[in-house]
């Protein structure tokens, strides 16, 4: 009777063990609280936001670089369309782009927008708080790397040089986040399409065209409208190969594709809306789930709660779909405006920035 019981207690916590390893679980118990420094207003905007660097992560390996905080003061306007020009006269042919999975999901009022970044070259992950002299305050993820940082640099060490300067055009390659009103928008790679000049339009770098969706609006409705006055570009300045979500705290969501000289606005006839490195316009979802792996998973686990997920549900979804280069997952809460991401598939170790703008 002894060995029996044995038998059978040792298969039930055999099935349990196996169960653990085979699906590992997010851990709500190892959520860490991250907050941004915020510097007395007087010191001189480039100096107060250098000193304001928080290194949460130090740099390591490949797909395992550091993680910094990093809080914007004063007008870059300036600065920033000076870069759109250098990145219109050099194009970055040799630059590691972007495959990536983006999803929105609505129910019972509450709005949540899931993203990896599946691109591993990252540098260092550096999370922006910038407060624009005129426009809406926003937190943002960028690259080191995009602002020519070696990898493995240890950028707390580098923030009273001339190099170090290069930290505040980090808002300007900005790749998702949400500002103060819960607008948030995030980038995918897509296929390469060719752009031409157009009469009244302005051609802009993609992340930049993301900075000025946060700095500048406030809905789905005007981040269109805003959209409307540009030719984006990534690559060089007459091809683009990505494209973008964007998603406000009323729930609604679209798809913003550039192709033949137009913006193509895509929305969704269900509670959820799911952007891969597919193009979507004039592309039925079931072509998509056949196509892409990765919508198909996420479009399946939405289909399930009929678009319910609060973000440990949505944090799982992104892990489900995660690839080997996935540095970062993030779910934005446009609704309560806070935000949970884990970093270099770390999944048992979550961050939480509650809103920054609820003082």
């Amino acid at each position: 009777m002894r060995y029996t019981y044995s038998k059978v207690l040792y298969f039930f916590l055999t099935i349990i063990l196996l169960s653990i390893i085979s699906s590992p679980l997010i851990a709500q118990d190892r959520v860490i609280e991250l907050n941004f420094a915020q510097l007395p207003d007087s010191a001189q905007d480039i100096s107060r936001t250098l000193q304001s660097i928080v290194k949460v992560r130090d740099p390591g390996g490949p797909c395992q670089n550091g993680l910094y905080l990093l809080t914007h003061y004063g007008n870059r306007e300036d600065l920033f369309e000076e870069e759109n020009r250098s990145m219109i006269e050099n194009p970055l042919k040799n630059r590691s782009w972007r495959y990536c999975s983006v999803y929105t999901a609505v129910a019972n009022d509450t709005v949540i927008v899931g993203r990896n970044w599946d691109n591993e070259n990252v540098g260092s992950i550096i999370i922006n708080l910038y407060f624009p002299a005129n426009g809406y305050s926003s937190v943002s993820f960028s690259r080191a790397v995009d602002l020519d940082f070696p990898l493995n640099m240890d950028l707390e060490e580098i923030i009273g040089t001339d190099l170090g300067k290069r930290l505040l055009l980090s808002p300007f390659y900005a790749m998702d986040g949400m500002n103060e009103h819960g607008l948030t928008v995030a980038v995918a790679g897509n296929r390469g399409t060719t752009q031409k000049p157009l009469l009244g339009k302005d051609p802009i770098y993609m992340p930049y065209l993301i900075r000025k969706i946060l700095d500048q609006t406030k809905s789905v409705e005007e981040a269109v409208k805003l959209v409307d006055k540009y030719i984006p570009f990534d690559l060089d300045q007459n091809s683009l190969n990505s494209h973008l979500m964007v998603a406000d705290a009323s729930g609604r969501s679209v798809i913003l594709e550039y192709e033949s000289d137009q913006w193509r606005i895509i929305e969704s006839d269900k509670s959820w809306q799911v952007m891969t490195t597919k193009t979507i316009f004039n592309v039925s979802d079931a072509n998509l789930r056949d196509k892409c792996w990765r919508y198909k998973g996420i479009s399946e686990a939405l289909d399930k709660t009929k678009g319910a997920a609060d973000w440990h549900t949505g944090m799982r979804i992104l892990q489900d779909v995660s690839q080997i280069g996935t540095t970062w997952s993030v779910v934005y809460s446009p609704t309560s405006k806070d935000l949970y991401f884990s970093v270099y598939q770390h999944w048992d170790t979550i961050y939480h920035i509650r809103n920054p703008w609820d003082n």
